[in-house]
């Protein structure tokens, strides 16, 4: 009985206790001092960069290796016979160019926090995160064609504000080339080579100089890319990132390598891969072998060993795997472990690349230099990169034991002497294709381009006929019909919760279909 009448005193002070609860200021009780307030800006930027760099797996690495024939698989063929599936964007959009945009939008801000410049100097914060930016939509138009890109007001934004907006407009990829081209210069310009550079710049460590160079490289790469679309304007940007004082990337030290340092979030993505689903296609293999006479899967100039291929190569004396033929035993040589290693570094930038840019440049009447030159040092600059990054760095040992100097001059003959129809823009290209070698994307960029300048026809009994630069025979066992593919289908759910925007990016395709043969609007195809 004492126990039931102390209940009701008890029932009331609890009662008082929870309804006081609302007036009660408990100060920093719950707030838990370890957790930031706003995000950290190395975080943001290393974060951003490191997701971009070793994302991995068939959508984001492995198909344009196939499709521009890096590769052969040995065991699992869909991608290799073109099989059309939706591919997702969400690792661009998510958490790298939402990153830089944060990035952009803090260290541009009316009023900087004060917290900004222990990062590095705001501005140079700034322009690495809009370079950054601005290599990743390169990518991510080349693979759809129009995308979620700019606002109304035609700042940067559609796409990036998630759940915000679920159904971005598509920017035409006419649009967002010239206005990545006006960024880049922008960033560029913006920079203050005499201040620190971001904290966590991974790729080049803060180091400004570089930054300005490889944006002027970036220029002559987007530019380039427009020379059939565009080509007074593609021109003018050219040279002025051609002339510009900052230069563009020279040498190798100058190059954007990725290190790569076996450690979880930095892990190369080749190597994510199981090794035996993946061989050195043929085509490749025969290519550098100088080996394209005969019943050769591919049309190439060159009719010499090429020695890049020892490093390339776990044995480069023997031929890669068959290409494009479904359910077959395969076997042949794989990409070499230095390449394919969790630890070795990837290319993204390199001065080869750079020079063959020049080169093609000089060859279409760009500019005043002389293409045969500007393609000799392209290859001796390739040689030297693979050697510093992939070799013991020493051009008289190793795998390589020349500085490529006279395959160089050879390859410049083949201009002239008949073994190039098409003389120095066909071995421009081809020596493109090697140089970009593992990094399907741009490879596959630059065939797409070539690729509606040249028809081989059909050869050794094949099928299909082989276009472009290499001259790339489709898959025997194409699965499209027999062309290789030209772009991703857009993901599966952008028809049903975007399709204004879904429908607007497929009307701006030739056809307007939403197929990975339709061709966007810098690869001109049969327009």
């Amino acid at each position: 009985m004492k126990k039931l009448r102390l209940l009701p005193i008890f029932l009331c002070i609890l009662s008082v206790t929870i309804t006081s609860c609302d007036s009660v200021d408990f100060g920093g009780l719950n707030q838990d001092d370890d957790v930031p307030t706003e995000a950290n800006m190395e975080g943001l930027m290393a974060g951003g960069m490191n997701q971009f760099f070793t994302n991995w797996g068939r959508a984001y690495f492995n198909n344009p290796t196939l499709y521009v024939q890096y590769q052969a698989q040995s065991t699992y063929t869909t991608e290799m016979t073109y099989g059309e599936n939706p591919y997702p964007w969400s690792l661009y959009y998510s958490g790298v160019l939402s990153n830089f945009k944060e990035i952009y939008q803090r260290t541009t801000a009316e009023e900087i926090p004060t917290t900004v410049s222990g990062f590095g100097d705001p501005a140079n914060q700034a322009a690495v995160a809009e370079i950054m930016s601005a290599v990743v939509f390169k990518r991510v138009t080349d693979i759809w064609g129009p995308v979620p890109y700019s606002n109304g007001d035609g700042t940067v934004g559609q796409g990036l504000a998630g759940l915000d907006n679920v159904t971005p407009t598509y920017t035409s990829q006419d649009s967002i080339y010239k206005n990545l081209i006006t960024r880049v210069k922008a960033a560029r310009d913006m920079i203050n080579v005499g201040a620190a550079g971001p904290t966590g710049d991974v790729l080049y460590g803060g180091d400004m100089e570089k930054w300005q160079q490889f944006a002027n490289s970036l220029i002559l790469q987007l530019a380039i890319q427009l020379s059939d679309v565009d080509e007074a304007y593609a021109q003018q940007e050219f040279n002025a990132a051609l002339d510009h004082e900052a230069e563009v990337i020279k040498t190798v030290d100058a190059e954007a390598w990725y290190d790569y340092r076996n450690s979880p979030g930095a892990i190369n993505p080749l190597s994510q891969n199981r090794a035996s689903d993946y061989l050195l296609s043929d085509s490749f293999t025969d290519a550098l072998q100088g080996d394209t006479n005969g019943d050769s899967t591919i049309v190439y100039s060159n009719t010499r060993m090429d020695e890049r291929l020892n490093v390339f190569a776990t044995d480069p004396t023997i031929s890669g795997g068959r290409f494009g033929i479904d359910k077959i035993s395969n076997s042949g040589s794989s990409i070499s472990d230095q390449i394919w290693d969790a630890g070795a570094d990837l290319p993204y930038m390199t001065a080869a690349y750079t020079y063959l840019n020049r080169a093609e440049a000089a060859n279409l009447g760009w500019t005043n230099e002389s293409a045969a030159l500007m393609l000799e040092e392209a290859i001796t600059m390739s040689y030297a990169s693979i050697d510093a990054h992939w070799d013991d760095g020493d051009a008289s040992s190793g795998l390589l034991t020349t500085d490529g100097t006279a395959f160089a001059v050879q390859r410049v003959a083949d201009a002239s002497n008949g073994n190039a129809e098409d003389g120095l823009a066909q071995v421009i290209a081809e020596e493109k294709w090697v140089a970009l070698f593992p990094m399907g994307f741009d490879a596959w960029s630059e065939w797409r381009r070539t690729s509606d300048d040249k028809n081989w026809g059909a050869d050794h009994g094949r099928t299909y006929d082989a276009k472009g630069y290499p001259g790339l025979y489709p898959a025997v066992d194409a699965t499209n019909g027999g062309e290789i593919p030209t772009r991703y289908i857009y993901p599966s759910a952008e028809a049903g919760t975007n399709s204004s925007g879904y429908d607007s990016g497929v009307s701006q395709l030739t056809p307007s279909q939403d197929n990975n043969t339709s061709n966007m609007w810098w690869d001109i195809g049969d327009q």
